[in-house]
């Protein structure tokens, strides 16, 4: 009896073991937003939580290995903002493109951003316009080298006389008559070779600024071509980290694109309600201007003006297709443009979020 007491009970514990062994390792990791609108990654199952995944700690190692990554909690984790436009600056990115280098923002927590269709797309009048500037380029390349091709021409004619005219001097018999006519083909040779020497000089420079233009005007119409049927873009985080996202669609109708970053959990900006948005408020545009990565400039909503908030807020080449926030880090538009008055820097307008999640509303749901 005792025997069989110990056995019933060591199989008891193995049995124990065995359901705690599995419970732990088939636990179960919820994640969700609290009200305050930070992730929250617990084992514990919460109350009245109307969004929440549910995931296997397995899965959770299996998916980052597979190349998952929680972009919200690794940057939360190194940056700890301490605002709510710090908190903003972690949804913002830098997109870097064939053609030039600009901002965006993630709208949802599924990896999806939205940006300025001009960072990635060179529109018919860009295109237009860049023809119509390497056409007048190449033209003036054409003319110089036409009279440069004249000057050539010129001194060959001048080396020729010059060169009959030493020959008659070589047979003149009279030794005055010799001696000033070789001071003047002295005096001429020396003209001829000092606007050779000058000729030659703007050839080789000419030739060299030529050589770069065609090099730079074969690199721009390639970088132009990749633009115009790019479908991955290289994104860079708050922190630097280069991802790769994929273009989603573009608008028709607007300076707008959705891009994507796959297998991801990305940090992102709310969007503010538009009948809340008052002439003077402050508003801030985060972004790269110039290259500086992740650069905040602030100032007021100036007003409308063609369906565009317009602001006074610093708005930089490179900030087009970041946000601009509201004080408690909504975003109300993206930044797609600015007017320069004279040296003073002018206005900047920004495209109402409104319209990119009416455009893109099919992704964003």
């Amino acid at each position: 009896m005792r025997t069989k007491h110990c056995c019933l009970s060591l199989t008891l514990m193995l049995l124990f073991c065995l359901i705690l062994f599995r419970a732990t390792a088939e636990a179960e990791i919820y994640i969700y937003k609290d009200k305050s609108g930070n992730m929250v990654i617990t084992d514990s199952p919460p109350d009245n939580v109307e969004k929440m995944e549910i995931i296997k700690d397995k899965s959770v190692q299996s998916s980052r290995s597979s190349g998952f990554r929680d972009i919200e909690m690794d940057l939360t984790e190194k940056y700890r903002p301490k605002s709510d436009i710090e908190k903003a600056s972690l949804s913002t990115v830098t997109i870097k493109t064939p053609i030039r280098q600009g901002s965006g923002f993630f709208i949802n927590e599924n990896g999806y951003i939205l940006t300025n269709k001009h960072l990635l797309r060179l529109d018919e009048t860009e295109m237009k316009k860049t023809e119509e500037n390497i056409g007048r380029e190449d033209q003036r390349i054409e003319d110089y080298s036409a009279n440069m091709a004249e000057e050539e021409k010129q001194l060959k004619e001048m080396k020729i006389a010059l060169d009959e005219y030493k020959s008659d001097i070589e047979r003149m018999r009279d030794p005055n008559a010799k001696a000033k006519a070789l001071q003047s083909y002295q005096r001429q040779s020396e003209r001829y070779d000092f606007y050779d020497a000058q000729l030659r000089k703007r050839k080789s420079e000419s030739e060299e600024k030529i050589t770069k233009y065609q090099q730079e005007k074969g690199e721009l119409t390639k970088k132009a071509r990749m633009a115009q049927h790019a479908r991955k873009f290289v994104v860079l985080l708050k922190d630097k980290t280069e991802i790769e996202a994929n273009l989603i669609s573009v608008s028709n109708d607007h300076d707008l694109a959705l891009l994507r970053i796959d297998q991801c959990r990305s940090p992102y900006l709310q969007s503010g309600a538009s009948n809340q948005l008052i002439q003077g408020m402050r508003v801030f545009a985060i972004g790269s201007p110039l290259g500086d990565v992740d650069s905040v400039s602030s100032g007021v909503l100036s007003g409308y003006d063609h369906d565009y908030i317009r602001t006074d807020a610093r708005i930089s080449p490179g900030n087009s297709g970041g946000p601009l926030i509201t004080a408690d880090g909504k975003v109300i538009g993206i930044n797609t443009m600015k007017r320069i008055a004279g040296k003073l820097e002018g206005l900047g307008f920004a495209i109402p979020v409104t319209k990119a999640l009416q455009e893109f509303s099919q992704y964003l749901k």
